[in-house]
């Protein structure tokens, strides 16, 4: 039953690099996405060499950063903004176009293989990025892409459940092969939070398929990095 612990925001600052290095090497955590065109990439593609062992990803990142083509994003820093932008403008899904493409590029430069996409604030599920990253990725890309059903720990399920609905629709539609994606996702409602023993039950619980748990470390002592190297101690080896 493969089990991923995935760190988003790679490369977002020196912080945050630190931490997830530190979680890879003190604590449990297999994989982690980078942002492209931060002011802690070029640390973060350092660290991912010097440490093969460490999965890396691609985090397209669309909001709340620091685009690669342009000074800022015209629609600021909220997703929802973003969002609503790209359905409705064309302008706007010209640049997110341009923008993926470059950080693909960005991405390929550094030599590193990318074993999976995913996105910040999770906006690769909507409908005009998710075809726009099919045409950039190409068919060739073997990665897995963050899909999975949204799982909490405790309470009711999100009413938008599962970004695996677009890609349904996109391979309905116009007749495109399904990506390989994760069975489920966990962390969406402890962000920045995440609780070790909390992670231990649903792994407990868990049917069989391929189940992603989503972190976000800051620091050396937030509760995501924390939580990372106490699973060490709790999960077997």
């Amino acid at each position: 039953m493969p089990i991923i612990f995935v760190a988003d925001d790679f490369g977002m600052g020196a912080d945050i690099n630190n931490a997830i290095l530190h979680a890879a090497k003190s604590g449990i955590l297999h994989a982690t996405a980078l942002m492209l065109g931060q002011s802690g990439t070029a640390e973060a593609v350092a660290m991912a060499r010097a440490n093969p062992g460490l999965k890396i990803g691609w985090h397209l990142h669309l909001n709340d950063s620091i685009p690669t083509t342009m000074s800022h994003w015209p629609w600021g820093t909220s997703p929802a903004r973003a969002g609503i932008s790209m359905s409705i403008s064309r302008r706007s899904r010209e640049i997110m176009h341009g923008e993926i493409t470059r950080q693909w590029e960005l991405f390929r430069e550094t030599g590193l293989p990318c074993h999976f996409v995913n996105s910040h604030h999770h906006l690769h599920a909507h409908p005009a990025v998710f075809e726009t990253l099919r045409e950039v990725l190409g068919a060739d890309f073997k990665g897995w892409i963050r899909l999975g059903k949204i799982h909490f720990f405790h309470g009711a399920v999100p009413f938008f459940n599962s970004a695996s609905a677009v890609d349904a629709l996109f391979r309905r539609e116009r007749g495109l092969s399904t990506w390989r994606c994760s069975d489920t996702l966990w962390g969406l409602d402890r962000l920045f939070a995440m609780n070790a023993h909390e992670v231990c039950a649903a792994i407990s619980n868990l049917p069989e398929g391929f189940h992603e748990f989503l972190f976000h470390p800051r620091n050396l002592s937030c509760p995501d990095t924390r939580c990372l190297l106490e699973l060490k101690t709790l999960l077997p080896s």
